[in-house]
């Protein structure tokens, strides 16, 4: 009886944890699914077509000169291959990718709103995705950055509302 007791009160604590999923989307968090869209979109696998550049040369000896050349790298690029030679990607699951795909059409009703926010949108959440810098982004094609700022404030605010009058549901 007491563990039933207690199954019920750390249910009832669990209803009001940050953790648990909100009933109606916020602006943050329609910023948090495009970014991992992009995110996934990096994850899937590549389409077939030609391989990508190295591997053709045949197997050869490796001599002590060439051995001792190596060795002199700098640790960090050494690592650097290291990291490229060991990388494995994760593939997405069915959820993700329909998570992804729900994502873009989110976008795409954004450009037919406005397709200057569709833009800067997409494009913070690529930048934000891949690990790149807004601020570059801005200098590169001459945006103010407050501007750019005040224009996905704008979206993340517009897909909020959407997405709330459709009912979607948070994920």
């Amino acid at each position: 009886m007491d563990d039933v007791l207690k199954m019920n009160n750390l249910e009832e604590d669990r209803v009001g944890e940050p953790n648990s999923s909100p009933s109606r989307w916020e602006p943050e968090q329609v910023g948090r699914a495009l970014v991992r869209a992009f995110v996934t979109l990096d994850r899937l696998p590549r389409l077939r077509g030609p391989r990508e550049p190295g591997g053709h040369w045949p197997r050869h000896a490796v001599e002590w000169v060439d051995q001792l050349a190596q060795a002199e790298l700098e640790e960090s690029e050494r690592r650097l291959r290291e990291r490229t030679a060991n990388r494995t990607i994760i593939r997405p699951s069915g959820a993700e990718i329909a998570q992804m795909e729900a994502a873009f059409d989110w976008l795409r009703e954004l450009r037919n709103v406005d397709s200057g926010m569709a833009l800067v949108t997409s494009v913070w959440a690529l930048r934000s995705a891949r690990g790149r810098s807004v601020k570059a982004l801005c200098s590169e094609n001459n945006w103010a950055p407050h501007t750019f700022y005040r224009k996905r404030s704008k979206a993340l605010n517009y897909l909020a509302g959407w997405l709330n009058e459709r009912r979607a549901t948070v994920f």
